[in-house]
């Protein structure tokens, strides 16, 4: 009995420092994943999932550096996901983002190198851009023991989300990152597996974006092509012997990242922007009466190496309801 009060008290934790109502994801490139994003939900239904990320830090490659004055930036990001089953292996969805950007100060680096933080502060919400999706579950294996899934997915991201956004001062354009659409068409690729046994289940997850140029302000923008990765376990701990229909627990550890190219400007490379981040993940998955799916993790960033000088994130909470008809 102590175990379980435990987990329900951890459990409300996590759920409740989430912002609102998935895991690691760009948030201003592409859509996020989640705990199980692609391998275990099937059929159709409809997910709410939000996240918040804090960048507050300055990075030089792998090194942290300290500066007159403190960037800091914040992305609430609330998605609406649509997902219809059109056969057992083929899903179709539909992903609407719900953006909320804030800035207090922005990060400039000088061409001599030198390192500024200018006093700049800026707002911006409202729609980000949508993006259509297909999986097909290319490997369904099901053993007395064990269950063994692997999915592809493949989409397009549309330029629905404004890329005009500027400061409160209202004098200059907010940078590209913080608008809350790219101005681009990109091409959306993943890939999932997840091998399940009794109780524990391995998961491996990418998905990625191919960009095109879009606009930021009055000038071409180009971000570079994105891969994000996601390495995990889930271990159910509640019950132990499976019941259908019944209520289930899971704990999740993972480890993921993004990797990004360099971004342009007016087709000139921005030798500060594109790197790499890893994320420690610890989270939580709740499934009720086999219709409900909730979700709650927090992202811990405990790496960087990013090109140049860039803000880096401090830490990314999330957390997703799905419900499934």
């Amino acid at each position: 009995m102590l175990k379980r009060y435990v987990l329900v008290i951890l459990f409300c934790v996590v759920w409740l420092i989430a912002p609102a109502l998935e895991a690691f994801a760009c948030d201003y490139c592409i859509l996020s994943t989640g705990i199980s994003p692609l391998d275990t939900i099937k059929g159709s239904g409809v997910r709410i999932n939000s996240r918040y990320t804090l960048m507050d830090k300055t990075y030089k490659g792998t090194e942290e550096i300290k500066t007159a004055g403190r960037p800091k930036e914040e992305f609430w990001t609330t998605e609406i996901t649509g997902f219809f089953g059109v056969t057992e292996d083929i899903t179709l969805l539909g992903v609407v983002p719900l953006k909320k950007n804030k800035a207090r100060g922005h990060l400039h680096v000088h061409e001599d190198g030198e390192i500024e933080v200018e006093g700049i502060k800026g707002n911006e919400s409202g729609l980000g851009d949508i993006a259509v999706l297909g999986r097909f579950s290319m490997l369904r294996r099901h053993t007395l023991d064990s269950t063994t899934v692997v999915a592809v997915l493949a989409g397009v991201k549309l330029p629905t989300g404004s890329t005009d956004g500027r400061t409160e001062a209202g004098d200059e354009y907010l940078d590209a990152h913080m608008q809350l659409g790219t101005g681009s068409t990109d091409l959306l690729l993943g890939l999932s597996a997840s091998h399940a046994v009794q109780r524990l289940t391995l998961m491996a997850n990418l998905l990625g974006a191919v960009t095109t140029q879009g606009t930021s302000g009055e000038q071409e923008h180009q971000y570079g092509n994105v891969l994000n990765y996601d390495m995990g376990a889930k271990y159910r701990v509640y019950p132990g012997q499976i019941a259908p229909a019944g209520t289930q627990l899971f704990l999740a550890m993972s480890v993921n990242g993004e990797v990004r190219e360099r971004e342009t400007n007016k087709g000139v490379e921005d030798k500060n922007s594109g790197g790499h981040t890893a994320y420690l993940s610890p989270g939580l998955q709740l499934v009720l009466a086999q219709r409900w799916v909730i979700e709650a993790s927090y992202s811990q960033a405990v790496y960087h190496n990013l090109y140049g000088a860039q803000t880096g994130e401090r830490f990314k909470t999330n957390a997703g309801v799905t419900y499934l008809f």
